[in-house]
């Protein structure tokens, strides 16, 4: 069973409740930081508009799509970002991780040049992705590495595995969590909240063209919801 006290510096208690606030302030306050955004990246909606001509809300994934358009980066170096208004702006995502070393790191760069002196595309083994595999497994204390191509191929192919290994086809994740386009995980990926269940127990509230499954959704921080789940199946 989990516990907190092990836990200091991670855990925090989620409160279940809170104070209402008034949908009419709500839409003031909306406005007004919408109207901040728009004032300082105009050239981002200008982007957005002519990328949507020829791309699907003018991005190339989804999820980098916010209302009313997101910021479009020409540039990068270390951890800074330069938007086609020309504004410095701190990476804190780094691609989700896989630019933990930076933006054009030195290192990284002198490798990307090596490699294109070589070739890039063989679709065939390569002593380079096995010298690759070979750094993450001794880095990480890896048993064998399976690249992919995206979060959501190596999320699909981690539950295909699991199924294989334990014989049971049940899946957990968590409310609201993201973790790619695989069918099973968009379950209440983002419910709409009056078909979303009760904080202790969601529903597993599919988007369209996607099935619950035997998918056991979970509320974000609560192991001890885990837990249950985990006695029950």
């Amino acid at each position: 069973m989990f516990n907190q006290t092990h836990h200091s510096q991670t855990f925090r208690q989620v409160p279940i409740s809170a104070t209402p606030v008034s949908p009419t302030r709500i839409q003031e306050l909306l406005d007004a930081e919408r109207a901040k955004f728009t004032a300082r990246a105009p050239k981002s909606g200008e982007e957005n508009l002519r990328a949507g001509k020829v791309t699907p809300l003018g991005v190339a994934s989804s999820f980098q799509h916010w209302d009313p358009y997101p910021i479009s980066i020409v540039s990068a170096k270390g951890a800074w970002m330069k938007d086609v208004d020309g504004r410095d702006m701190l990476d804190l995502s780094m691609g989700f991780g896989a630019l933990l070393v930076g933006h054009l790191n030195d290192e990284v760069v002198k490798e990307a040049k090596e490699t294109l002196e070589v070739g890039t595309l063989f679709a065939t083994p390569s002593p380079i992705t096995r010298g690759g595999a070979e750094i993450l497994c001794r880095r990480f204390g890896l048993d064998l590495v399976r690249f992919a191509n995206s979060g959501t191929e190596a999320t699909m192919y981690a539950i295909r595995t699991a199924r294989a290994a334990t014989g049971k086809l049940g899946i957990v994740k968590i409310e609201g969590g993201y973790h790619g386009s695989y069918d099973p995980l968009m379950v209440s990926a983002k419910p709409v909240l009056d078909k979303a269940g009760s904080p202790d127990n969601p529903n597993s509230v599919p988007l369209p063209a996607t099935v619950p499954g035997e998918v056991y959704v979970v509320p974000y921080n609560d192991a001890d919801a885990i837990e249950r789940v985990f006695k029950a199946h």
